[in-house]
């Protein structure tokens, strides 16, 4: 039997997203503070009021941690049910790629996208029952089974016409993505044609029959794409991907959400994109928690600890630690449930039962902090000290933004009544000595 703090211990995981059926465990901090703000039914209603069959490509972002997948897979969720979001009987199938699993981010281009893209698709499809899909596009990726089994030694592996197969075989050899690229430089035209004419055509017809009207693709996990500059202009992969690569990733004729890199978002680039995707980017905000906004924001992050630590057989909050502990280990997450999660964990650690000691929660601070703020700079802290005192971004400094906002040394956080989006630095950043 697992005792009270090892469960606990297991149910503060801050990595792994809550399933959509969660109602244990999943506050709906978003509703609860923002209301018509909430961005996943923003999400959701835009893509059930585009129109079945007008195609909308919508870009997404957030700093890692912040809860976007969790999100997310409530958009799915509303959109399968066609509840909750005010757009009566209108029904979206929903695809959902996790990149991480199929591509490489490292070394990642249009074609191994769209290949991973359309392989989730036809998979998802075949699962709800349409298998005609799968059948249809059997036949392109036999061709490309054929060329990796001719070019390639796969460590004694024959690839045949299987989606499943070749996306794995994709990422896992690097000489047969090489070759997986030059075969499809010229193939994407046929590849949109495929889709779009073979598969989503009579997909749709099927689908309505089950009570769809529209397909989506969800594609999350680009925000993780490390950021690397491709040439001496400064050119970026992300704004070669995202930018440049914009009418491929756009050519599918269904709608597409992409999760994009936090950094990308709040670039010069910002304009462009939200013109060549044709509308409002959004961004998940981190839970306020200073500020008139703070002591509310707290509260829910608080509501997240408690359901966790009831369902790991606590029957009251303070059985984990001090009510003032408690409080303040959520104000110096700074409203970033991973690391709120990774805070509590670390001062478990320390511990060899509950509840948590306050000289055990404040060396786990103390050492978060070290951790957290020992490579930055002096001309890094007066620039995280503006960003603290004015509440804006450091537009003088764009390279130390972007740094700031990856790294999460800075916070998006929003205002629904006044200010909008407004920015403060991790208040890990105020436990750090200086010397």
């Amino acid at each position: 039997m697992v005792d009270r703090i090892t469960a606990l211990y297991q149910k503060l995981d801050p990595c792994q997203p809550l399933p959509a059926d969660d109602t244990q465990l999943y506050v709906d901090w978003q509703h609860e503070l923002f209301a018509s703000d909430d961005i996943k039914l923003q999400l959701a209603r835009g893509f059930a009021r585009s129109g079945a069959g007008v195609a909308v490509t919508r870009l997404f972002t957030g700093p890692r941690g912040a809860g976007k997948t969790t999100e997310l897979k409530r958009v799915k969720q509303v959109l399968e049910r066609a509840t909750g979001i005010g757009v009566p009987a209108h029904r979206v199938f929903v695809s959902y790629l996790e990149c991480e699993k199929w591509v490489d981010l490292n070394n990642l281009e249009p074609p191994d996208l769209i290949l991973q893209m359309v392989r989730q698709l036809v998979t998802d499809l075949k699962e709800a029952g349409f298998g005609t899909a799968w059948n249809k596009v059997r036949g392109f990726f036999g061709e490309v089974a054929e060329v990796l089994n001719a070019d390639i030694e796969l460590k004694d592996l024959r690839l045949k016409a299987n989606p499943f197969e070749i996306g794995v075989a994709i990422k896992q050899v690097p000489g047969a993505r090489a070759k997986l690229r030059k075969h499809l430089e010229d193939r994407l035209p046929r590849i949109y044609d495929l889709v779009n004419r073979e598969i989503l055509l009579p997909a749709r017809e099927w689908l309505a029959g089950e009570g769809y009207d529209d397909v989506l693709i969800i594609v999350d996990e680009l925000d993780r794409i490390p950021q690397k500059h491709l040439n001496d202009r400064g050119i970026t992969n992300h704004e070669q991907l995202f930018l440049n690569s914009a009418g491929e990733l756009c050519a599918l004729g269904c709608d597409v959400l992409y999760v994009i890199p936090i950094e990308l978002v709040y670039s010069n680039c910002h304009r462009q994109l939200a013109d060549i995707y044709g509308g409002t980017i959004l961004s998940l905000p981190m839970i306020t928690v200073s500020g008139a906004a703070g002591q509310r924001g707290i509260q829910r992050l608080i509501e997240i600890v408690r359901r966790r630590a009831e369902a790991a057989g606590m029957r009251t909050i303070e059985n984990l630690c001090a009510p003032d502990d408690l409080h303040r280990v959520c104000l110096l997450s700074g409203g970033h449930p991973r690391s709120l999660f990774t805070l509590l964990r670390s001062a478990i650690d320390r511990s060899d039962g509950l509840p948590l000691e306050t000289p055990t929660i404040a060396r786990a601070i103390r050492q978060q902090a070290s951790e957290f703020g020992k490579s930055l700079s002096d001309e890094q802290w007066t620039s995280l000290q503006q960003v603290h005192s004015t509440r804006k971004p450091l537009t003088a400094n764009p390279a130390s933004w972007m740094t700031f906002l990856r790294e999460r040394y800075v916070y998006p956080y929003y205002d629904a009544e006044n200010e909008g989006l407004w920015y403060d630095w991790n208040p890990l950043l105020s436990e750090v000595r200086r010397t």
